[in-house]
């Protein structure tokens, strides 16, 4: 596909590159900062309360994503190992591993390399400070939903908003961000789905996407230009967020009659999707009981969104949000 979006050079600042999943993901936020300012002046909410709120989401989201990725996706062991051991790290293969894999010298291995003088094989340098360089990759959104979550909690408390309502804005917001997000994730090459036969499939070249695990697993050979065709599971994804948001946006949010009733939707229509297209997903990630880690907190997700449906928060309170105080600029 392509990972990198844009790429150009500039006098004195030399090259300038956007990576294309960063750059989409980049989008998605300003997006939704954006979309959050316009409800708070809809809701009478001072807008830069809520743009504050969004900042702080985004610094959290992406702390919260790289977070579960670490502890979930299975791999752990070779952040700690490349901090602590880096010979036990497994090297990449082809573009982004060393130069050879059998070595005298280090001299030989390529930049970011070492050569070990027992086994005489190249490994990677020791690298303490990896599990903070999101640039490299390994997001997990359900962990910066939590984070985010929590976090947006305590912020409509502390700040005495209309909780409910501004959590519908999130309802819409969400898919929309993601829609945008997940074609990042297709430019890029990660999130791929298995091999299929089915006339939509797509396939990768080179050292990209699932290219190195099909080498891996014998299924092409090192002379292969492409990858075998696997499922578009990035484009599943985001036409099933853009459904949603436009389901959430132009229909429940015009015709909602209780405040918590777009989030709901939002968080019962995404984790049904999610599950259900992970079991097309093949690139790497955690697991357990059979299920994905995203499938497993899917699960809880939709138990969550089917909670408020029947407690119907808004009204129930008494409509308390809807005659909370609205903070001024100060």
């Amino acid at each position: 596909m392509k990972p990198v979006l844009l790429e150009f050079t500039l006098p004195l600042l030399g090259k300038i590159t956007f990576p294309a999943y960063f750059t989409m993901l980049a989008i998605a936020f300003i997006v939704g900062l954006i979309l959050l300012e316009r409800a708070a002046r809809s809701l009478r909410i001072s807008p830069l309360r809520l743009y504050d709120m969004g900042i702080f989401i985004v610094v959290i989201s992406l702390f919260g994503a790289r977070f579960l990725h670490v502890i979930a996706d299975g791999q752990l062991t070779d952040y700690v190992n490349l901090c602590v051991a880096p010979q036990k790290v497994e090297v990449p293969v082809g573009k982004g591993g060393p130069k050879t894999y059998v070595c005298s010298s280090s001299s030989e291995c390529g930049d970011g390399f070492l050569c070990d003088g027992e086994s005489k094989k190249c490994y990677p340098e020791r690298d303490c400070l990896t599990v903070f360089k999101v640039w490299r990759g390994g997001l997990v959104f359900y962990g910066g939903f939590i984070f985010a979550s929590l976090f947006t909690v305590w912020y409509l408390r502390r700040f005495k908003l209309p909780s409910w309502k501004v959590l519908d804005v999130f309802g819409y917001i969400m898919p929309l961000g993601l829609f945008i997000a997940r074609l990042g994730c297709l430019l890029n090459g990660c999130c791929y789905g298995k091999i299929t036969s089915v006339p939509w499939a797509i396939r990768y070249g080179r050292w990209r996407g699932p290219w190195e695990d099909h080498l891996k697993a014998g299924q092409i050979d090192i002379t292969s230009e492409f990858s075998k065709h696997v499922h578009p599971t990035q484009l599943y994804h985001s036409a099933a967020s853009l459904l949603i948001f436009l389901i959430a946006y132009f229909i429940i949010r015009k015709r909602k009659t209780w405040d918590g009733q777009v989030l709901a939707f939002f968080l019962v229509g995404y984790s049904i999707q999610r599950f259900i297209i992970e079991f097309f997903r093949n690139d790497p990630r955690g697991s357990a009981l059979h299920l994905s880690t995203s499938q497993l907190i899917s699960l809880a997700v939709i138990a969550v969104g089917l909670w408020i449906y029947w407690k119907k928060p808004s009204i129930h309170n008494g409509l308390k949000n809807a005659s909370e105080t609205i903070p001024s600029d100060n």
